[in-house]
Parts: C-alpha cells; sequence; structure tokens
C-alpha cells in the first residue's frame, strides 16, 4: 500500500515575525485548497519556553497537524552545550513537554554541515566538529529520556549542500537510536545573491538525498522554496511534483518555507497566481 505524500509548510503572514496562528494556518490552507499535516515553528533556546510554543503547538494539534519544532541554541557552540551551559533551559523545556503530552517533533542543530549557525561545522575556527554536533545531538536527547519524555520524535537534519571546510552531508548523524527522522533543508536561491544561481529541485537535493540514502530512517524534506527571480517559479514547482516520486522515491513529504525576507528572497508560495496554481496541480497530482 502506498503512504500518502504529507505537505507542511512554515504559513507565514503578516509583519517581519510571523507566527503560525491559527488565521494564518487557516490562510495557508486556503491558499493550497486542502489541508496541511505539518505545522513549522522555529524556537530559540532561552528565549523561548515551552510555555510560548504551546500556544501554537496547540494550535497545530486542533488543526490536526505535526508541530515540527526547528529548536535553535543561538549563542551555544556544539560544545557549550555538551558542557551543560544549556541544561538547565533544557531540563525544564523537557519537563513541560512531558506534560503537555501531545507528540511534537524537535528539529535539533539543524544544518550543521554549514557555516551560518553557532553549530555549524563550517565555521571558521573549527570552534564545532562533527563529533562534537554528535555529542551535543546525544545530549540533548540523554536529557528528555532523564526526564522520561515519551511523547517527542527527534528529527536530525543536513543542508543540501555543504559549505566550509569539514562539512559533509552524513559526518553530524548522531546515530539510530537518537534519531525517528531524517530531514534536509534546500532552497533555490535563482540569482538572488552573487553567488548564486538558478537551479532544479534535482539539482538542490539530488547529492545530499543519495548521501543519506544508507542511513535507515523515514526522510523528508523540512524547509524549501523558489524564487521567482532568475528564472520560472511556476516551472520549477511543477518539476519538482514530477520528479519528486521519480527521483526522490524515499522522501515521504515535503514542507514549503511560504514567507518572503527582503534580505533574503521571496520565498513565499503565492508571490505569483502561476506559482500558486503550480502547487494546487502538483498536490493534485500527488494525491491521485
Amino acid at each position: 500500500m502506498t503512504r500518502r505524500f504529507k505537505i507542511g509548510a512554515w504559513v507565514g503572514g503578516a509583519g517581519s515575525y510571523p507566527q503560525p496562528t491559527a488565521d494564518n494556518i487557516q490562510a495557508f490552507e486556503t491558499l493550497q485548497g486542502s489541508h496541511i499535516d505539518f505545522v513549522s515553528l522555529f524556537a530559540l533556546f532561552d528565549i523561548n519556553t515551552w510555555s510560548w510554543v504551546e500556544p501554537y503547538a496547540e494550535t497545530a494539534r486542533k488543526n490536526e497537524s505535526t508541530l515540527i519544532i526547528t529548536w535553535m541554541p543561538n549563542g551555544y557552540s556544539a560544545h557549550d552545550i555538551t558542557d551543560g551551559m544549556a541544561d538547565l533551559y533544557i531540563r525544564h523545556f523537557a519537563q513541560d513537554v512531558k506534560k503537555y503530552g501531545w507528540e511534537i517533533w524537535l528539529r535539533l542543530l539543524h544544518e550543521a554541515n554549514g557555516d551560518w549557525y553557532d553549530w555549524g561545522t563550517g565555521k571558521t575556527g573549527e570552534i564545532n566538529t562533527e563529533e562534537s554536533v554528535v555529542e551535543a545531538f546525544r545530549h540533548i536527547v540523554k536529557i528528555f529520556r532523564e526526564e522520561s519524555v515519551k511523547n517527542v520524535k527527534w528529527v536530525w537534519t543536513t543542508n543540501s549542500s555543504n559549505v566550509g571546510e569539514n562539512t559533509s552531508f552524513t559526518g553530524t548523524y548522531p546515530g539510530d537510536d537518537y534519531v525517528d527522522f531524517i530531514s534536509i533543508d534546500g532552497y533555490n536561491w535563482g540569482n538572488k545573491k552573487c553567488w548564486s544561481r538558478w537551479k532544479s529541485f534535482s539539482q538542490v537535493f539530488k547529492k545530499s538525498y543519495d548521501a543519506l540514502a544508507g542511513i535507515d530512517k523515514p526522510l523528508f524534506i523540512a524547509e524549501t522554496s523558489c524564487t521567482e527571480s532568475g528564472g520560472n517559479k511556476a516551472e520549477w514547482i511543477a518539476d519538482m511534483f514530477k520528479v519528486l516520486p521519480e527521483q526522490f522515491p524515499r522522501i515521504f513529504g515535503l514542507m514549503w518555507f511560504s514567507q518572503s525576507k527582503s534580505f533574503e528572497a521571496d520565498w513565499a508560495l503565492n508571490t505569483s497566481n502561476a506559482a500558486v496554481d503550480a502547487w494546487k496541480a502538483g498536490l493534485n497530482a500527488l494525491a491521485g
């Protein structure tokens, strides 16, 4: 029996820092004309406690969607985490998640094969190593296990390209005992940056997908989007849905990052009617 392909989104919304409120989720579902299975949320260590997260978790649950939290230890290196510098915050978060009781997915130390996050192995100065990221991921999971938290699924994520020295697609994988799902983040930046060029979905994801193929865990795309700059966004989306079952058969779901950023690119789904139409047609093709 073929498993239904799952669709999710960072749903965007009005303002610089939109959140997945009920209104924003409904607006995205109306835009695509169907329900979303996954709701994306980004939470920062120390700043965002569970009391801040819980209303979004409840909104997702009432929408019959799974909340996937990208839990970001901004300000902490991998060594800082294993040295226990964030333990108090992590433990309180774990205790509160346990009290909450409903299932959530936590995405830890994502895109560590890059140079843009404090835990990235591509950062200059050898602040983080692949081994230290592995230990940091395990350290966080162990705290949740010490607190007997049973309602969390753990997600490990690689970026679709390695950026910086000493980076690889799978070197930060913490091991099967610590991971429930694996995922990839990747974007088509078009010509928005001096270092970027237009890339198809396959060009963005194929190398990382092939590298992760040897890991026996369910695989999904946790973040993706495409700009209108440098090519045809609608055609890119149409091609994405075409090649997914052909070239990426292990991928069971995909989450669109639907928020345009002035300092990045026009990531929102509804940057053109053609893009939205291509998305709807792709969803219908997958459902059929």
